[in-house]
């Protein structure tokens, strides 16, 4: 069995540093930083020459519900993954427009906006040449712009349902502090990689022919897009779980229900203030609340003085919303983002390595099962490209930083079905979004879920982020999940550096 003793070198700070793959190796490496919550991989391959190429995918990080998901440590590694290529990428792939996925290209501007950017890659919902790509863009804005306004004028008495819901929000905008705004925003983001490169991004969605910068098509690379479903396909991109065994590490589901609705029709909804043509009259008048009146008196002894306070409390109470309700509307709109999520299968030197951003099941349904209709019990077999490709892969990117809703039991079990060994990276932040409770498991609210990370363990090569400590301006960051990196295999080989863990294959 082939060993490796590489160690972190001076070089490999150094501008445009290559590296002596060893025995096994092909000349391939992918560097997971540990920037907390969120992504950022610096994918670097060898040409003939053994000059390397650069590929970043994502770069973001977000606090979440524990507000501790950002390390700050993300301008750091931005700073070190400039010097590393020289200023010189090939390529930037935007998954999705999720914060913890782009918030760094805005805090970092300046920094990738003096790099030279070959090619930058988004999903199809980014494009700024279909007017349904634009329309669902645009909806799902003002979504989360309604949502923004309600959580603000709640301040300190959001209930915890809608402060989940908040954290939803602001991952899907940018978060709402003063100071996060003046740092970066997911909109500066979103303007620097469309209009601050100096190239205009190609989009993709499933089956279209990635067109390869030149360096990387040279250098012997391919790229084939599964992910997301097209815009003809809406319907899937709201599908969240998959269900029946076939679907994610979740017991049941964690919210306890099946959401909230609204108790009545569209059609019942008034305005307590609205009036009737015929005589000019309020539907309901403040009379009409007087039963509330308190201490009770009899109905015909309250005055309208006494009634109206009692009617303009309960307007503002339902004005409120239903909690369940904004945390409904704020999942929906998480899920519909990650579901945009660009799913990439490279192949380099015949080693094939995954890529699957935060995508939810309607994006893995899509091409597991090769079907433009949403179905939660995903039944049927897998199709037979979905199992070719998933049997054969090097590399996995964990989904949604080993969340039990990106990662289906189908897509695992396929992956180790033939106990061919690969490579696994999950970068992820642990009590940030749930925590395991230990009198109820099944319950699944931690990220990243145990059970999952257990059964790719046993299938793959397995390293998280938050296993290595670092440091950041001689600040020493702690692991969480402290660890020894797994043991050398043949292609396989694992490094760890100042702020990240490098896999060689």
């Amino acid at each position: 069995m082939a060993t490796s003793t590489r160690k972190p070198k001076p070089q490999d700070a150094a501008a445009g540093a290559a590296w002596v793959p060893v025995a096994g190796e092909t000349g391939i490496r992918v560097r997971m930083y540990r920037v907390g919550f969120g992504d950022f991989f610096l994918i670097s391959l060898l040409d003939d020459n053994g000059a390397p190429q650069h590929i970043v995918i994502d770069c973001g990080v977000f606090k979440g519900t524990s507000q501790t998901g950002d390390i700050h440590s993300i301008e750091a590694a931005v700073a070190h993954m400039a010097k590393a290529t020289g200023g010189r990428l090939a390529l930037i792939v935007m998954t999705h427009r999720h914060t913890d996925h782009i918030v760094g290209f805005a805090r970092c501007a300046d920094l990738f906006a003096a790099m030279r950017v070959d090619a930058v890659w988004m999903p199809v919902w980014e494009s700024e040449y279909d007017a349904q790509a634009l329309a669902f863009q645009a909806q799902l804005t003002q979504v989360a712009l309604d949502l923004r306004q309600h959580f603000s004028a709640l301040g300190a008495a959001a209930s915890p349902e809608e402060n989940t819901a908040r954290k939803y929000m602001e991952n899907a905008t940018g978060e709402l502090a003063a100071a996060a705004a003046a740092a970066g925003s997911n909109a500066k983001a979103l303007d620097l990689l469309k209009n601050g490169l100096g190239v205009k991004p190609d989009y993709y969605q499933r089956g279209d022919k990635a067109k390869l910068p030149q360096a990387l098509a040279d250098a012997g690379l391919r790229c084939q897009v599964l992910g997301p479903p097209p815009i003809t396909a809406a319907d899937l991109m709201t599908l969240m779980d998959l269900t029946k065994g076939v679907g994610q590490y979740l017991g049941k589901d964690a919210a306890g229900g099946n959401g909230t609705r609204a108790p009545f029709a569209p059609k019942w909804d008034v305005e307590p203030a609205d009036v009737l043509k015929d005589d000019e009259k309020p539907v309901y008048p403040d009379l009409a609340f007087r039963e509330w009146v308190w201490p009770r008196k009899s109905w015909q002894d309250v005055t309208l003085d006494e009634a109206r306070p009692v009617r303009q409390t309960m307007e503002d109470k339902l004005k409120r919303w239903n909690p369940a309700t904004a945390l409904l509307a704020a999942k929906k709109l998480n899920a519909f983002l990650n579901n945009q999520s660009l799913v990439l299968l490279f192949t380099f030197k015949g080693k094939k390595l995954l890529f699957v951003g935060d995508a939810q099941a309607g994006n893995w349904e899509h091409w597991l099962f090769d079907t433009d209709q949403p179905d939660k019990k995903a039944s049927g077999r897998l199709a037979k490209s979905a199992e070719q490709i998933l049997s054969s892969i090097d590399f996995y990117k964990v989904g949604h930083h080993g969340s039990s809703n990106a990662t289906p039991k189908r897509a695992v079990a396929a992956m180790a079905a033939t106990g061919r060994k690969f490579a696994a990276m999950c970068s992820t932040e642990a009590d940030v979004y749930g925590t395991e409770d230990p009198d109820d498991p099944a319950k699944g609210t931690e990220v990243p879920r145990g059970p999952l990370l257990d059964a790719l363990g046993a299938a793959a090569a397995l390293v998280r982020s938050d296993q290595i400590a670092i440091k950041v301006d001689g600040k020493k960051i702690d692991a969480q999940a402290p660890k020894a990196l797994p043991a050398a295999a043949p292609g396989r080989h694992f490094d760890k550096g100042e702020l990240w863990i490098d896999c060689y294959l």
